[in-house]
């Protein structure tokens, strides 16, 4: 019994020897080593495919890291680059407002101006009244009229201390004179607002033969005195004949920004005998 243990034993220690001596030296035991690939090449196989499975499932995570990494960062980059572009859109739009005002007070010599800023809308007024920053103890006073460095763009109606109140000349209440700027027309009407929710201002009051024509610009005529005469209100766009057919009405396209005013003048007062005497240099009329 003994002896037959002795020899598996044997027998088995000289078949593994074998087969160590096949893996790694083949070519001594082509029989040996045709079992061995047998049986351990579909486990390198199947253990290859696992490992190889492993290493893309790992490859993919860090790619998927990485590219949520990288995502991430692009759209943070994105949001800055965006950030720095609406930036730079406002302060090109503050620069181009700021730029009017400057050149308006260079080319206005005659007025006396006063820097101010709209605090906001008055609730209740159809956002046709606004809040200035100055009052009455700037020298606001009623009826000073308020442009923007582009046009007129309101009339102050209310003061206070240290602030008032302003309506612009889109708001239906208002009325003020305005005339042709062309200096072949005597044109002369009233200017009147068509509400916030209209683009466009209406100019009423011409006769049937007055020289109005579309691309006319209109500026303030000064009749009566209320208001500063040759202030710039905007273009004609559309002319047609009122009901009556015995006058003529303008469809005026506003050249103040009146849906969101933001730094503005007051006109405090107006120097007439300089008002005239640029008026003649720029009409080329001899001076004296």
């Amino acid at each position: 019994m003994k002896k037959r243990h002795f020899l598996v034993l044997l027998g088995t220690s000289v078949l593994v020897l074998c087969m160590a001596l096949a893996v790694q030296q083949r070519w001594r035991f082509p029989l040996i080593n045709g079992a061995v690939n047998a049986v351990l090449l579909p486990f390198n196989k199947a253990l290859l495919r696992v490992h190889d499975q492993v290493a893309a499932w790992g490859e993919a995570c860090r790619t998927k890291e990485a590219l949520q990494t990288e995502n991430a960062a692009l759209k943070k980059e994105l949001a800055s680059f965006r950030s720095a572009e609406f930036r730079i859109a406002r302060l090109e739009a503050e620069n181009q407002r700021l730029a009017a005002l400057a050149e308006y007070k260079e080319a206005h010599p005659e007025q006396t101006l006063l820097p101010a800023r709209v605090l906001g809308v008055s609730l209740g007024d159809l956002h046709e009244y606004f809040f200035l920053d100055k009052g009455a103890e700037d020298a606001v006073k009623p009826d000073m009229v308020v442009t923007d460095g582009a046009g007129v763009a309101g009339v102050v109606d209310q003061v206070y201390p240290h602030y008032s109140r302003f309506m612009l000349i889109s708001g239906r209440r208002s009325r003020m004179g305005v005339k042709v700027l062309r200096p072949s027309s005597r044109a002369v009407g009233v200017l009147t607002g068509n509400g916030p929710n209209s683009a466009l201002l209406q100019a009423e009051y011409f006769g049937r033969d007055d020289d109005l024509r579309t691309g006319d610009r209109l500026v303030t005529s000064g009749i009566g005195g209320k208001y500063p005469a040759g202030l710039y209100v905007g273009k004609v766009v559309e002319v047609k004949g009122d009901m009556t057919g015995l006058q003529k009405v303008a469809l005026v396209e506003p050249a103040a920004g009146l849906a969101s005013p933001d730094k503005v003048y007051v006109i405090l007062r107006e120097d007439e005998s300089l008002r005239l005497h640029k008026e003649r240099k720029e009409a080329g009329e001899a001076l004296p």
